[in-house]
Parts: C-alpha cells; structure tokens; sequence
C-alpha cells in the first residue's frame, strides 16, 4: 500500500480534549493507526499533554511536535480560536519506516540523535529520503552542520525553528518520549512514495548592501564601520533609528540577506531577520553572521510575498519532477513573520496553493526560522523563507 497522508485538526480550549478531537477524527478515516504524525500546535496548548493522549491511543505510532506562532494552516484553513489551534498530519505507510528522537539542552549531539532515529525504525546506517528537524531558536548552525557532518550533502533536509507568538520563549518540542523548549527533535523518513524540495524566499534585492565589519554571534554591530542600527534604518528610509528594543514586525517586508551562490547566472540568498535593535546601536538577527560578509537590503510587497512564496510548491516538470508523478500531501514550512505580514491574504495562501497541488492535504506551521537545501545543495538556516517537501506518487 502506498503512503497515505491526510491532516485534522481541533479548536478545543483544552489540550486533553483538543487530543481526543484529533484521535477520533483519526479514526473516523481509519482504523489503522498511523506510522507517523506530526503535530503542530500553538503556544496555549501543552504540548506534552497533547503527545501523552496521542501516544496512550497510537502506541506504535511515532510522534512529532512542534509549537507554531498564532495558528496552524492545512488545506482547509487557518485553524485558531482564543489563542488554541492544534493540527495534525498522518502518514499511513505499512511498506515505508519512520524513526524519531530528540533530546534537550544547548550541547545535543545531533550526530548521535541521528543514529538513534535511524534504529529506532529499523534502519541504522541506511541514508533517509528525508529528514525533519525542528528545534528551538538559536541552536540552528551547529546542529545542521553536524546533520551534515554525519550524513553528507546529499539528504534533504527540511526544518524550523520553533515558535511562540511574541518572541518571548513559550515555544514547545514535544515527541515520543518527552517534551522540551530548549532542545531539537527530528525524524528520518523513509517513506513509500517519491518527493520533491522547494527552499525559498518572497523578496527581492534592492539597491543598498554593506560589509560587516564587527558582530557577536547573531547581534550586527557595525556595517562599514558604523552603527548597525543606523545604517540599516537609513537603507529603510527612516530618518532616525529605531528606539532600542523589538523591531520583529515593522522589519518584516525589509530583512537582510547574503548571497550563497548563483543558479543559471541569478543569484540567491540566505535570509535574516532583524529582531531588535540593541543598546550598544546592534541589530540582533534570528541567524549567525560573521565579519567580512555582506548584507544586502531585500524588499517584498503582501502581494510579491504571497506570489513568490507560492513557488515552495510548484512541481512543474521544469521544477524536476516526473510529469507522471502526482502529489499526495505536502508539508509546508513558513516563517512566522511573512504569516504576519501577509495578514488576511494569508487566506488566498490556502486557495492558490489548491490550485497549484490540486485538492491535497498539507499542513503548515508557522515557524522562527526555516532549514533546507539551497540549489546547490548548501544546507541552510534562514529566516522569512518557505521551506516544503511535496508527497508524490504515480
């Protein structure tokens, strides 16, 4: 039998209950427990609670969870209520294998989770078709160049960060075993079905671009030797700074980027997002800098967001896929911040991509950073980019 992947979701105000919603929708579509499910879910849910109830009634089924900020999308639409939106996709697979772990803390050794996952369904040693990862905000460099270290260049990655609705650490990783907010989880798939990988951002370049020249892990300090802040507030257009503190919402349509590389003579970019503007006149980033880079000023409209996000899902046989493959479920990774400065077109999200994929079932968070493969194959942390792996079968 081949994958079957469908998506329920529950508005109840109570995590208990909104899991016994999900299990029993569950089963109204099969009796057969699933081999996986991801749960998505935001900050006023427990996630714990959440993985405890679907694990007491799916005991074979693996689980993996990850907090999403202000909702969660399927492709029914955007699921919150009162602040609680749990969603869930399922995979149905008797002939695929999927295997999960996940650990706390800001030392976890990814190389070593890996290998776990791979035994944990019967696997060790055999490379993935896929591997799922979030983990919370700051970790997200090291942990994918260890991803990297211990499997190479060649499996697909998708992933992110998890997230909260204000920035302010509420965000939860749940799996089989246990629940965290500072830590990773991730899966290895090996399903019964072909995929397709899209990485992508919404914006575009503009004019202005500097050189950093002082910075401290994610925090720019100075661009061409100036104050970070200020050099970025001028590229903006503003005639002063920024007041020292959170600038997440008003830098949405207005992030950073470096060029990674360059695909048949267009360039591409690696995202960052500024965060806040700090007291030493810094500019704090969701991804890591060094000295010696450069940032470019990007620049997108709600419109140009929405039309160049939609491409994380095209499978045109000019994309690299088989024109006799079809999909059958999607899951689509978006940054919290484009959900934000979309608003209420984050509707026409939902509606285009049926026209895209047809009426298949995906399901998308709404994280603080996106992993996957840029493309050339550079594994790659940003942020306000569309992350997605497409389900295919003939």
């Amino acid at each position: 039998m081949v994958l079957k992947f469908l998506t329920v979701h529950s508005l109840a105000e109570s995590s208990a209950l909104a899991a016994q919603e999900i299990c029993a929708r569950l089963r109204h579509h099969s009796m057969q427990a699933p081999s996986l499910l991801l749960i998505y879910f935001t900050e006023a849910h427990e996630g714990e609670i959440v993985c405890s109830e679907l694990k007491r009634q799916f005991p074979t089924t693996r689980l993996l969870g990850c907090s999403s900020c202000g909702g969660v999308m399927t492709e029914v639409g955007h699921h919150a209520r009162q602040g609680y939106g749990l969603a869930v996709a399922a995979f149905y697979d008797e002939a695929g294998a999927y295997g999960i772990a996940g650990a706390s803390g800001s030392q976890v050794d990814v190389r070593q989770l890996l290998r776990r996952a791979m035994s944990d369904c019967g696997r060790p040693g055999e490379l993935p078709q896929l591997i799922l990862f979030h983990a919370s905000p700051g970790q997200e460099e090291g942990l994918l160049a260890g991803i990297e270290a211990e499997l190479g260049a060649s499996v697909p990655v998708v992933g992110g960060s998890a997230a909260d609705n204000s920035v302010s650490g509420n965000w939860q990783l749940c799996w089989d075993e246990s629940m965290t907010r500072d830590g990773i989880v991730l899966a290895v798939l090996y399903p019964d079905c072909q995929l397709a990988f899209q990485f992508h951002s919404g914006y575009v370049p503009a004019e202005c671009s500097g050189e950093i020249t002082s910075c401290h892990g994610r925090e720019v300090l100075t661009i061409d030797h100036q104050p970070a802040a200020e050099v970025y507030a001028r590229w903006c257009g503003r005639q002063s700074p920024w007041p020292v503190g959170p600038i997440l919402r008003e830098t949405t349509l207005n992030p950073l980027a470096r060029q990674v590389g360059s695909l048949d003579g267009v360039p591409y970019y690696k995202l960052s997002h500024p965060e806040a503007v700090t007291e030493q006149g810094g500019l704090r980033l969701f991804t890591e800098v060094a000295p010696g880079e450069r940032l470019l000023l990007m620049y997108s409209s709600q419109e140009g967001l929405l039309q160049r996000s939609l491409n994380a899902i095209r499978i045109e046989p000019g994309y690299g896929v088989d024109v006799e493959l079809q999909p059958i479920g999607a899951l689509i990774i978006f940054c919290a911040g484009c959900r934000l400065a979309l608003g209420d077109m984050l509707c026409e999200f939902v509606e285009q991509s049926r026209a895209r994929l047809g009426k298949i079932p995906f399901i998308t968070p709404f994280t603080f950073g996106e992993q996957g493969r840029l493309p050339h194959g550079e594994l790659a942390h940003g942020n306000l980019m569309v992350s997605s792996v497409i389900f295919l079968t003939r």
